[in-house]
Order: C-alpha cells, then sequence, then structure tokens
C-alpha cells in the first residue's frame, strides 16, 4: 500500500495546495506567474477539455490515495506542480512548561524549613534539659543527680533518727572528720539533741546542678524550733527554716557527702 508523497498540487481550485502524505493542509501557494502563462495556452486548455470528457478507466480501490480525490474539488487530477515551492514551514511546538522548576525550588525550601526547625527544637529541648540539671530545678536530671539527692537524704534522716549507719552511709571520711564527728556514738549523741531541739523537719531540694566531678544540692529545710539559739526552751514553739548547700562525690560506686555550707 503506498500513498503520493508530500507536495505542492492542484486542488482543482487554481491553486497550489500542500498535501502533507495523507491530508491536505492550510498552505496555498500562489502559482509562478510563467508556469500559469504556459499552463493557459491553447495546448492547455485542450488538454483540459479532452481530460474532462475522458471519464478514464475505473477507479483501483487498492490504488493509493488521491490528494486530489480526497480535496473533493470540481476538476480531475492535477499535475504536479514543477515550481520549486518551498515545503510549509512546521508549527512551533508549544513552549515547555517550566512550573515544576518552581515547585521544585519551593519543596527545596520547605525542606530546609523543616530541617532548621527540628534542629533548633532539639537544641531548646536540650538546653531545657540541661537547665533543669544545671541552674536551679529540684529534679534530678540522670541517674546520677539522683544518686546525689538520695545521699542528701539519707544525711538528714540519720540526723533525725540517730542512725549512725545512714550517716556513715552518705557522708565521706574527710566530712566526717571536719565535723568532728568521727565516731558513732559522738553522732549519736549530738543527733539526739538536735532531734530535742526541733519537730517537723521536712527537706525540699530546690536546685540540682553538676560542676565538674561534684553535684552539688540546695536544700531549704524547714522545721519547728523548740529551743532558743542557747539551748532553752521557747514558750511558743517557732517555725523556722535554712538552705543547705551540699556538695555530693563520688566514693567507689556510690555518691557521697564531701561538704556541707
Amino acid at each position: 500500500m503506498t500513498t503520493t508523497p508530500p507536495g505542492w498540487y492542484d486542488d482543482g481550485h487554481s491553486a497550489l495546495r500542500w498535501w502533507d502524505g495523507t491530508r491536505w493542509t492550510e498552505h496555498v501557494a500562489e502559482p509562478d506567474p510563467a508556469l500559469a502563462e504556459s499552463a493557459s495556452g491553447p495546448d492547455a486548455v485542450a488538454a483540459d477539455a479532452a481530460a474532462a470528457h475522458d471519464p478514464g478507466p475505473p477507479s483501483d480501490p487498492s490504488a493509493p490515495l488521491d490528494p486530489v480525490a480526497a480535496y473533493q474539488g470540481p476538476a480531475g487530477a492535477p499535475a504536479v506542480a514543477t515550481a520549486p515551492y518551498p515545503a510549509p514551514a512546521a508549527p512551533p511546538s508549544p513552549p515547555k512548561s517550566r512550573l515544576w522548576i518552581v515547585w521544585v525550588i519551593v519543596g527545596v525550601v520547605v525542606l530546609a524549613i523543616l530541617i532548621l526547625g527540628g534542629v533548633l527544637l532539639s537544641r531548646l529541648l536540650a538546653a531545657g534539659v540541661g537547665q533543669i540539671g544545671s541552674s536551679g530545678a529540684g529534679d534530678p536530671a540522670d541517674a546520677d543527680q539522683q544518686a546525689a539527692v538520695a545521699a542528701v537524704e539519707l544525711y538528714d534522716d540519720a540526723w533525725q533518727d540517730a542512725d549512725c549507719d545512714a550517716y556513715v552511709a552518705s557522708t565521706t571520711e574527710g566530712f566526717r572528720t571536719e565535723s568532728g564527728l568521727t565516731d558513732c556514738s559522738a553522732f549519736e549523741s549530738e543527733a539526739e539533741a538536735f532531734g530535742s531541739a526541733v519537730e517537723d523537719y521536712e527537706v525540699e531540694v530546690t536546685d540540682v546542678r553538676q560542676e565538674e566531678d561534684a553535684i552539688v544540692v540546695t536544700t531549704t529545710e524547714s522545721f519547728t524550733a523548740l529551743v532558743d539559739d542557747n539551748g532553752e526552751p521557747l514558750d511558743e514553739p517557732t517555725d523556722d527554716s535554712i538552705d543547705w548547700v551540699y556538695t555530693v562525690v563520688t566514693d567507689g560506686d556510690e555518691w557521697v557527702i564531701d561538704n556541707l555550707q
């Protein structure tokens, strides 16, 4: 199966039209004046008249498509143009959309914002945790700080209960030497005197922070005083409180008090 090749053909309307190989296009060109003059001579008129009155052989359905027949012009098959008419330029392709570039840029910007936000949030959370452990919050930030707070609580229990074992377990030897309470008898005597001088003793941890190899625990210890500064009984018990700063260090695997101010 063959088809008529692309080219300029007479469309039967006194004009040359471009056949693209499958159909007529909208491109029309006027014939060269010299060709038009030669085609309008007596011989051409006679040939056209003979062709108009000669129906020709019956059409073959398997023959290639004739562009003039496809166009349904009033005249017979046109002669192929011999003038060098240029083929019409192909219509320009539509410009490619650049919108995807904009979306890519927007996506990159949004991703960068999300990443930056995540980094800032993690830093803020880390700063918040550090603040709890180092600048005044009473809750310990980790297991070491919990152990340091436990040592302070054990020390205060030792004084209220006159418990020498708790006293030794919660302090360093240097601390006991400096305080002058190096043996249990001395400590228990002091602790009993303390217990008779106060009641309703409560300890509140107000600050836990790390300082190099030590953990500093600050407390506010409230109580009801039963005696005055000279040890004389008061007419009326007096509510009072005092702030203590404990320096807690490691002694082997344990955290113990090494200094008290």
